[in-house]
């Protein structure tokens, strides 16, 4: 199994502290930067993501000086790993999940303490994949994901690059898509609501019976999470879509699927009163313990899931 080299690269310098220590998001690849608000207006991610901004973007406190600088963290969540990483659930409804272009976020800290993002806000220019979409802005705020702009009001620019895995047949591509007014400490989203959902189902060898367990969408990305008590899980997904199925046990433990391609089948479970339909049954999940080491290496963490970066 190959991975993206540069981004193996980019894992080591991830959870970058700033003056106070404050570590990143997870263990997501993040972008620690800084910058003069009053004399710059742009920072790019690791992955190409675009923010543009103006010094009253930002709610400066009154101690902030010219000659100050601003810490950026940017993340941005594109890969797979990236989705399982976030420990977001794109679940958006009960009748629909979302298949995503990408997630990304900013914070902006003076001496360690949040500096909020103020006026118009900031603009983004992000890589969306799959851009034969038609993806939505929605944020997560409370829990919930709500939309913010639609597909229409989204501008699009000239630049598209391809990706091609050579793992699996389809490659992605991508497209920057334009949104402006973008504020607050949390996760912004492009996203296509489906209605299209199915239903997994099987059981984790493990000692432990708390488990953690991800769907993780490859040839249409996205994610959907929930937590078990029991060794056996029942997860929705979208239909007809290439996944992998990773579990987190207690103690250090865990275990990941084959590639799976969801059935075409509606059905979905939420409680055993709120069901439709047969789960596909995907077999047994062994769960082992695993070392910190190898959840802080991208290249080791990536070869033990079966996974690969698309970029």
């Amino acid at each position: 199994m190959e991975w993206n080299k540069e981004v193996e690269k980019k894992w080591s310098q991830k959870n970058t502290p700033d003056a106070n220590g404050k570590l990143s998001v997870n263990h997501l690849i993040t972008l620690d930067t800084y910058i003069d608000p009053y004399s710059q207006n742009m920072a790019e991610g690791r992955y190409g993501t675009k923010f543009y901004f103006k010094y009253y973007s930002f709610k400066l406190p009154t101690e902030f000086k010219r000659g100050d600088t601003l810490l950026l963290r940017i993340t941005e969540v594109i890969n797979p790993l990236d989705f399982y990483l976030s420990r977001l659930d794109l679940t958006y409804n009960e009748s629909s999940i979302f298949e995503s272009g990408g997630m990304f976020r900013m914070d902006a800290f003076y001496k360690g303490q949040p500096v909020p993002i103020d006026g118009p806000g900031i603009e983004v220019q992000f890589p969306v994949q799959n851009p034969s979409n038609v993806y939505n802005l929605y944020s997560y705020q409370n829990n919930l994901w709500e939309k913010k702009q639609d597909s229409k009001d989204i501008q699009t620019s000239a630049s598209t690059t391809e990706s091609t895995s050579d793992n699996f047949e389809f490659n992605l591509s991508s497209i920057d898509k334009i949104v402006s007014g973008i504020k607050g400490f949390v996760w912004w989203n492009f996203d296509l609501p489906r209605k299209n959902i199915t239903c997994l189902t099987g059981r984790i060898k493990s000692s432990n019976t708390n488990h953690s367990v991800t769907v993780v969408g490859i040839s249409k990305l996205g994610v959907t999470t929930k937590q078990f008590y029991t060794d056996e899980f029942k997860i929705n997904y979208l239909q007809d879509v290439m996944v992998k199925v990773i579990v987190d046990g207690g103690e250090g433990t865990l275990g990941a699927s084959n590639f799976i391609q969801t059935n075409k089948v509606d059905s979905y479970f939420y409680s055993e009163d709120y069901k439709k339909g047969k789960c596909q049954n995907i077999g047994e999940i062994h769960t082992k313990k695993v070392s910190p080491e190898l959840k802080n290496n991208r290249g080791e963490l990536l070869k033990y899931l079966g996974l690969n970066d698309v970029i």
